[in-house]
Order: structure tokens, then sequence, then C-alpha cells
């Protein structure tokens, strides 16, 4: 089977070589002064709604770099809405990624608006796959951005050396170096905002679900417990949340607990809700969004709901996997439990931790906050 898998590597490594040496143009070429004249630049980010949180401060500061660029944002599905509450993003085109021979409209429509610069923000890979690649020369842009030292980057006409930073936010903001931003030079945690009337419907829940045994009105703290993933290798077992929710409650009586699921867990979530006098709500992105921000502590698996709760500051308590250290909260105030597998949280992470990890959170911070 690895024969297999590095043959077909093998393969698909000498496609794109090819691809490199007919679309390519010049093997390098020197960065421009941006400020000489307009240039229309793309950021590539068709991924999560996760990716593209984490990334919003790299594209601010790009486009914040020169009056003279223009900014796009090649969106996937999923975070093309959140792409479009961008302020400094000029236009959001929609991408979804599949065979190679479905993206030909995609590749026409981004030749027909004659970028001068594309920027691959897809840094979590070890490797710069076909299908970006194509993107990227379908552009016909001269100037090439992505991080170097990953295999295949040799598309790349400036490529960016990102060393070894320790928070994959710090990485990605290497791609602002090109234009004039030195990765010391801003504070790159997400700058998220909601409106009024976001954060007033917030209010109005919260509100609602306050503890029984007071009448409702919003206990505090209110803790938002998050029980769906996007990716099944991030997924912690359902049952495996009852222990946690009862110390929560023990120690935190007067707490407004919610938990939110996706619509197919929604039945467990009501079930894990009821004997912690918690409610079980279906949110949209932006009602989400608005209760993370009006939050007091998070408890989470890893997913976009912690860069939520990064760029909001708010407490967090992330589940995560021992390998993805580098995506953890943002310098977020809180704790961070890890699985200690490589693949999945369902397995290597017992909730005797995450409890241990609760008390510990609670100790440290409730007399501060008004919690205890």
């Amino acid at each position: 089977m690895r024969r297999l898998q590095a043959i077909e590597f093998a393969v698909r490594s000498a496609f794109q070589i090819a691809l490199v040496k007919v679309f390519g143009g010049p093997r390098t070429v020197p960065i421009p002064d941006w400020r000489e004249r307009p240039y229309r630049v793309l950021f590539i980010r068709d991924d999560g709604i996760g990716d593209l949180i984490i990334s919003m401060e790299i594209l601010r500061a790009i486009k914040e770099s020169s009056p003279t660029i223009t900014l796009d944002l090649l969106c996937s599905p999923q975070n093309a809405a959140f792409g479009r509450t961008l302020p400094f993003v000029s236009e959001v085109i929609v991408h979804k990624r599949g065979p190679l021979v479905k993206a030909f409209g995609t590749w026409r429509q981004l030749r027909r608006r004659e970028y001068d610069a594309v920027i691959d923000g897809r840094v979590a890979i070890g490797n710069v796959n076909t299908h970006t690649t194509a993107l990227l020369l379908s552009t016909g842009a001269r100037y090439r951005i992505g991080i170097a030292g990953r295999r295949n980057d040799r598309v790349y006409t400036i490529p960016v050396d990102a060393g070894k930073p320790a928070h994959w936010v710090d990485y990605l903001a290497a791609l602002a170096r090109p234009f004039g931003v030195e990765g010391d030079a801003r504070d790159w945690r997400s700058r998220l905002t909601i409106s009024d009337d976001d954060r007033a419907a917030a209010e109005r829940t919260w509100s609602k679900i306050g503890p029984p045994h007071r009448g409702g009105g919003g206990g505090r703290p209110r803790v938002l417990v998050n029980i769906s993933v996007g990716n099944s290798e991030r997924f912690w077992q359902h049952e495996r949340y009852a222990p946690v929710l009862r110390r929560l409650r023990e120690r935190l009586p007067s707490a407004t607990i919610l938990i939110s699921a996706m619509p197919s867990e929604q039945q467990v979530a009501e079930r894990l809700a009821a004997p912690v006098r918690g409610a079980a709500i279906q949110l949209s992105f932006s009602e989400v969004t608005a209760i993370v921000a009006t939050a007091d502590l998070v408890i989470t698996p890893d997913t976009a709901i912690t860069h939520l709760a990064s760029g909001f500051q708010t407490p967090t308590m992330a589940l995560m996997r021992r390998d993805t250290g580098p995506w953890a909260p943002y310098r977020t105030p809180g704790r961070i439990v890890y699985g200690d597998i490589k693949r999945r949280l369902e397995p290597g992470l017992p909730p005797e931790r995450v409890v241990a990890a609760l008390d510990e959170l609670i100790a440290e911070m409730g007399p501060s906050r008004g919690w205890i």
C-alpha cells in the first residue's frame, strides 16, 4: 500500500512540475512596489470557517499595506458567508473542491479577472497539492505567494520562509511579509465584531434559559458547551460530556448552561442538558457567534468555535488531539486538554482529565471573574 501511495505521489508531483514548466513563467520574481500602481490580489482560503477566521487579520494586513491593493477571496461554500462579512475584502468567489475537470469554470473565472498576485492561504498541509497548483496557475498572476519548504512549492514565484513558529496563526502571518508587514508588527488575534441586534438577541437567549430554580433571568457564568465537530477525528464521545457537565453544575450552581449541536445531534444535546438544568438550542452560525461573544466560558472540541472564542477573548476549555497544539485557541485564556493518541479524541481523552482541567480553570479564573 505504501509503495502504491509513493508511486501515486510521484506521478502527481511530476504532473505538477510539468504544469509549472508549461504555465508558470519565471521561476522567481522580485517583490514589486505595491504602491506604484493598482494591484489586484486574490487570497485562496477555500476550506473551513475556522481557517478563514484565523486568517482574517492577515487579510486585513495585506489590504491595509497599500491603498492600491484590491483584495479578493476564494472561499469554499462553507466559509463564503463569513468571507462576505469582511469589510476589507472586495469580492468573494465561491469554489467547491472536487475533481479537477469540474474546476474548469473556476479557472476560467479567475483568468478573466486578471489578477496581479495570488496568495496560497492553505498552509496547514505539508504539500501544495495539484488542485491548489492549478488554481494558482489559472489566475495567470505573475506574483504567486506561498509558504516555502513544503512539497511542490516550486509553483510560488515569491516563496516565503516562515520559520517554525509555535502557532499556525504566526505561520500564516508570514504571508503578509512580502507586503512589508512583519510578524511582530501586529496583533494577529481575529478582531471579530457582532451587530447590536445580534448581541441583543444573544442576551435574550441567555436570559430565557436561566436556571429554573432561579426563575430564569440568566444566571452567571454563562457556559456554552459545543458537542459537534465537522471532522470526525475531533469527535469526543457524547456520553463523556455527562460527568463534565455534572461537575460544572456542582462547582457553578448558578451557571446558565447552553449546549449547542448540529441538528442530527440535537436529541443527544437535550439528553445531556436535562440533568444539569441546561438548555439545548439549535443555532445558526451568526447566532453561535453572538453566543460565543456573550459567553463567560466555552467548552468545545477543536472546531471553528475555538477560533471564534479566540477572536472575542472568551475563556475556553478546548478538547484537542495531542498533535494539534499549533491550532489551539490563539492567545485565549482558559485550558487546553489534549488526548493521548494521534487521530481521535474518542478513546484518548478520559472525562476524568477534563473534569480535573475544569476544576483547575474554575479555581484560577472563578474568583476574579465573579463565578464563585
